[in-house]
């Protein structure tokens, strides 16, 4: 095991490429499709709810768990895999991790909170994941170098700190809901997957070098959830504690570029 503070780029997809063939392309298509189809209508009911002020009581959850930040990190889980195996190339590690940081975050938490369709959902995310890992010719490699980051590991640790107990905070919630609203919504579990998805990928980027590139998911995700937090009326010193976890997963990966320069 390794130690470095340079963060290691690490492109969507390979220079590896073969032009795959017409029923392998029909397969791809197939499998972007069902991988797709919830997300993308899930994406324009939220935003709809949100232009037309409708639940406005859940606007916090609309842009963040149950809504804008959660779809983001499912379609971005999956289109560079889709867009790969379109053009025969290998997608990278960190597509690979990232996948599957999202899918086995929702089975975690899906266990701790089986409610209101959790499982359902996380299974469909599983299956049609699978599927799309059948079709593409070439799968991301997984075996990445461990690399275990000076600067980013003690930065994932953090993110972990602020973010899994309001994942723990949240699964309570929606247990404790056996009746009303969020027995049948359960946007409580959606924002725990959102947070435990980020402290995943916060960990993998710290420790896989290949995976680096995933700090700027976490940074774009909590600066989100941190201003959508604050514009919105949630607690302000934990909004505040996220917004300042996208600043610095933003920032500490350059910085660590900028010292293996010198």
């Amino acid at each position: 095991m390794t130690t470095t503070t340079a963060p290691v780029p690490s492109t969507e997809v390979s220079t590896e490429a073969s032009r795959p063939r017409a029923r392998r392309r029909v397969a791809v298509a197939a499998a972007a499709f069902v991988s797709c189809a919830l997300p993308v209508t899930f994406t324009v009911t939220i935003t709809a709810m949100l232009v037309t002020g409708a639940d406005v009581d859940h606007r916090f959850h609309q842009l963040t768990g149950k809504g804008l930040v959660l779809l983001a990190l499912w379609l971005g889980s999956v289109l560079p895999l889709i867009r790969a195996g379109w053009r025969g190339r290998r997608p990278s590690t960190a597509a690979g991790y990232r996948h599957l940081a999202f899918i086995g975050a929702g089975v975690i938490t899906s266990a701790i909170a089986a409610v209101g369709g959790s499982r359902a959902l996380v299974a469909v995310v599983a299956v049609t994941g699978a599927l799309l890992w059948a079709a593409i010719p070439l799968r991301p490699r997984l075996r990445g170098t461990v690399s275990v980051d000076p600067v980013l590991t003690p930065l994932a640790l953090l993110v972990g700190a602020v973010l899994m107990p309001y994942a723990v905070d949240q699964l309570a919630l929606q247990n404790a809901a056996v009746t009303g609203y969020h027995s049948h919504n359960p946007h409580l579990f959606d924002m725990a997957w959102m947070v435990t998805t980020l402290t995943a990928l916060a960990v993998l980027g710290a420790v896989i070098r290949e995976a680096r590139s995933l700090f700027g998911w976490v940074s774009g995700a909590c600066t989100v959830i941190g201003a959508a937090g604050l514009a919105t009326g949630e607690a302000t010193v934990w909004s505040l504690a996220v917004l300042a976890l996208g600043a610095l997963s933003f920032a500490a990966p350059r910085l660590g570029q900028l010292r293996n320069r010198h």
